[in-house]
């Protein structure tokens, strides 16, 4: 049974990564200074608390707080007397962050690091190309199941060593029987992938 936000991000970081188009998921280190600050919403439990009101907003300003289960807080004050507050009942506001590339969601603080390394932009233009070559079984009509043969020839050096350092990729992405560096004259379609002023020319047969 999983029981806290990080058992749920691990059991479910592999797919997390695949539809936000991310490299790796790590967690945030516990030596990060963040304050979290519990806001109660007057015009939500007034009509609960009434008179207690101005203690429960006044008591969580000095963090007599305590996080229960299902994002229930509880409220005490110095006789110990305690009010439990919902979900809708209070805010949350945190202090001490830097907010750059930070996403916040009641619990949940998301950082992204949007630093384009040189092995990730190879990765981007290694899926631009897959994205290409699926295209032009489309544009072929083959069947989804078809596999064939990709030639391509290139004078740029980048791209060459992309093509063969993603092979496996394309091959598996594109549904290829083999990749062929060459400049094939018997094709079924033939493309030409630029990207930066580079080219590429693609070809595939059945």
């Amino acid at each position: 049974m999983i029981k806290t936000t990080k058992e749920l991000l691990e059991k479910y970081w592999d797919i997390i990564k695949e539809e936000i188009n991310i490299k790796e998921i790590s967690l945030l280190p516990d030596s990060l200074q963040i304050t979290k600050i519990y806001k109660p919403i007057w015009s939500q439990i007034s009509s609960k608390f009434t008179k207690d009101t101005g203690k429960i907003i006044q008591f969580s300003k000095q963090w007599n707080i305590q996080e229960l289960e299902n994002w229930q807080i509880k409220v005490f004050d110095d006789q110990k007397n305690e009010r439990i507050l919902e979900k809708e009942d209070y805010e949350i506001a945190y202090q001490w962050i830097d907010w750059d590339n930070i996403a916040i969601d009641w619990n949940m603080i998301a950082k992204l690091n949007l630093e384009i390394t040189p092995q990730l932009q190879k990765e981007w233009i290694a899926r631009e190309i897959s994205r290409f070559l699926n295209q032009m079984r489309k544009e072929a009509d083959y069947k989804v199941d078809t596999k064939v043969t990709m030639s391509y020839h290139t004078t740029d050096q980048y791209l060459d060593e992309i093509v063969l350092e993603f092979s496996e990729f394309l091959i598996w992405e594109a549904l290829l029987k083999e990749i062929k560096k060459e400049e094939n004259i018997q094709w079924d379609i033939s493309s030409i992938f630029t990207i930066d002023q580079s080219t590429i020319n693609f070809t595939l047969q059945k």
